[in-house]
């Protein structure tokens, strides 16, 4: 019997390195809510008797806000961008190849009609870009740039498990075998300029102008702000950065807007300004104008564990209740999405009247959320932003009982650090975390502006603990070591003092020491760290503050020992090695990794006298 409907599997690109290239806040906020805003021009267009099984068309309030045929300007969801960058949907089978290209053709025409606004109003934007060929360079990098695929799967007797699954590995052979397309003649300029951002694709404005002026000059004031770098900047990354002047609002001509918040402007926070928690726009001030503090940032890439085996299905114990499950899972997602997320970053309302300013939410997709906060806030909001997933996601559970989790990488660095670098970081500190420590769990990275980078990282803490049982993570001995300083009844000193009491008991600092462990049992080594830690903690506060840590301090260490014996039990289990690194050395590269975040991140919280080592 023929199938009478059709899975439909869309996915565009390019996402995360699109997202990355990046300069300020507003370019990261740009290319996500860009991402989204082309998913949801292709899923609205959608017809009648289409079903759309992820995302889901509704969120906690209703309605997804962009997916509404009339936009609410008003609505504070409005401006998030949470659209994952691909959906699925079941189509009528007879109709399923028009439906999939006419998404494919108002996507692309979509793209298309915001670059030419781009182009169009670059005169009025002050932006010089009307000479040697800029037009034909323009329209070829935009041409080439969406890498949009798709694959339909006919729903037979076998029902919707078998369609998804097939379609998921065909849909996989067919992003692997992308068409190529070769730079034509006369488009790319032999040692031409490239962008900045991107490194590939040709700059067409930045540094000097035809006749031979600063660009960034001819700006028109009022729109300086977005060109206060001087970058060398393509077709995609100018796109990014004034397509919200140009399609999204009536700023720069008296074209109706597809969007006009109140503020007309789509304002996005300034990293100085979200690292002294401060309300200035952009890169309107410099970082020196909000005085000595402050001044490092954290960016954190938030990621559900094991996503992909959770939408397929792979932990539920009925398969053929598959269609089922991804209804109730992307309801979840984007309960989480469009729920507290928004408010853990930025802070409430009643926070922000009062002048209290948190984070600035980049990207927010489902279970993955990319953002930037002031960096002794950075611990604090990952938590409790697995809280809220693990709150969102509680209703689905595998056939064990268990329920999906996620894991954070951590970034912090200076303001002036590249942005590019700091998101990469934070990418690759996620995949840390899930890979080396174990899900679920979060990875720091530390970019000090000497160069040096160091890493930290632990399992979260336990949602339950029994009566008697130690709290096994990391997040415990490092709040209350923050609590105590930003308390002063411990001295901003004290964790530079726990690591440097700690450092000469290191052996294996490298690869290439043939040193062994002077100290081999884990008792002795154990009582010496507690000896040392306590000791700094009398000595740079008090015997209260040392009596006070002595059992955050006992569970983080227990937990490390928890966390090796199960590692070591399941390498024996899969026929491995043991791992190398001796536990002593583990115990204390640990606590000297968690003490030297700790410093880092609060280091605006040291005495005013004291200068701390970069």
């Amino acid at each position: 019997m023929p199938a009478t409907a059709s899975l439909l599997k869309f996915q565009i690109g390019p996402v995360q390195d699109f997202i990355a290239q990046a300069r300020s806040t507003r370019d990261l906020w740009s290319g996500s809510y860009l991402l989204s805003w082309l998913v949801a021009a292709g899923i609205k267009v959608l017809p009648a008797d289409a079903k759309l099984i992820f995302p889901s068309s509704l969120g906690p309030k209703g309605e997804q806000p962009l997916l509404k045929a009339s936009l609410n300007p008003d609505d504070p969801g409005i401006l998030i961008p949470n659209l994952p960058n691909l959906f699925v949907v079941t189509v009528p089978t007879d109709s399923a190849k028009a439906i999939a290209k006419d998404v494919e053709k108002t996507i692309r025409s979509e793209w298309q009609a915001i670059a030419d606004s781009v182009w169009k109003n670059a005169k009025d934007l002050g932006i010089p870009l009307n000479k040697q060929n800029k037009q034909a360079i323009f329209g070829r990098t935009v041409a080439r740039h969406l890498a949009i695929s798709w694959q339909l799967t006919p729903i037979n007797d076998s029902g919707y498990t078998q369609a998804y699954r097939h379609n998921g590995w065909h849909l996989d052979a067919v992003r692997q075998t992308r068409e190529f397309i070769a730079n034509g003649p006369g488009i790319w300029r032999s040692g031409a300029e490239k962008d900045s951002l991107t490194g590939k694709d040709e700059a067409l404005c930045g540094g000097k102008a035809d006749d031979g002026q600063d660009y960034s000059t001819t700006v028109a004031q009022r729109f300086r702000h977005l060109f206060k770098h001087n970058d060398h900047l393509g077709a995609i990354s100018l796109v990014k950065r004034v397509w919200h002047l140009t399609y999204l609002s009536d700023t720069v001509t008296p074209v109706k807007p597809k969007l006009k918040t109140e503020s007309g402007d789509f304002t996005i926070r300034s990293i100085p300004a979200i690292a002294a928690r401060k309300d200035e726009p952009d890169d309107n001030r410099s970082a020196d104008e909000f005085g000595d503090g402050d001044k490092y940032i954290a960016a954190i890439a938030f990621d559900g564990d094991s996503i992909g085996k959770w939408v397929n299905g792979d932990y539920l114990e009925d398969q053929s209740k598959l269609q089922r499950h991804h209804e109730d899972f992307s309801k979840a997602l984007s309960t989480f999405a469009l729920g507290k997320v928004l408010e853990i970053v930025e802070g409430t309302e009643e926070d922000q009247k009062r002048g209290i300013w948190k984070g600035q939410l980049v990207y927010v997709g489902g279970d993955d959320v990319v953002c930037l906060v002031p960096s002794d806030s950075a611990i604090e909001t990952a938590e409790a932003l697995r809280k809220e997933f693990r709150a969102a996601t509680a209703a689905i559970k595998d056939k064990d009982g268990a329920t999906p989790d996620a894991s954070a990488g951590i970034a912090i660095a200076h303001i002036h650090a590249p942005l590019q670098d700091l998101i990469s970081a934070a990418q690759e500190a996620e995949k840390h975390a899930k890979n080396e420590i174990g899900r679920p769990a979060f990875s720091v990275t530390l970019m000090k502006r000497s160069g040096e980078i160091s890493h930290w990282g632990s399992k979260w803490e336990p949602d339950q603990v029994c009566e008697g049982m130690p709290k096994t993570g990391g997040c415990g001995l490092y709040r209350k070591i923050a609590e105590l300083m930003k308390t002063r009844k411990l001295s901003a000193k004290f964790p530079h003092r726990v690591c440097e009491f700690l450092t000469p008991y290191l052996t294996h600092r490298t690869d290439i020491s043939k040193q062994t462990d002077f100290i081999v049992d884990v008792d002795t080594v154990i009582d010496l760290i507690t000896r040392e830690f306590t000791h700094c903690a009398t000595r740079q506060g008090s015997k209260e503050a040392s009596e006070a840590l002595k059992n955050p301090l006992s569970d983080y260490l227990a937990g490390l020992l928890k966390s090796r014996h199960e590692k070591d039990t399941q390498r024996q289990k899969d026929g491995k090695k043991p791992i190398k690194q001796s536990l002593t050395q583990e115990l204390l590269t640990s606590l000297i990794g968690l003490c030297s975040s700790v410093a880092f991140a609060h280091r605006t919280l040291s005495e005013p006298s004291e200068k701390q080592p970069a």
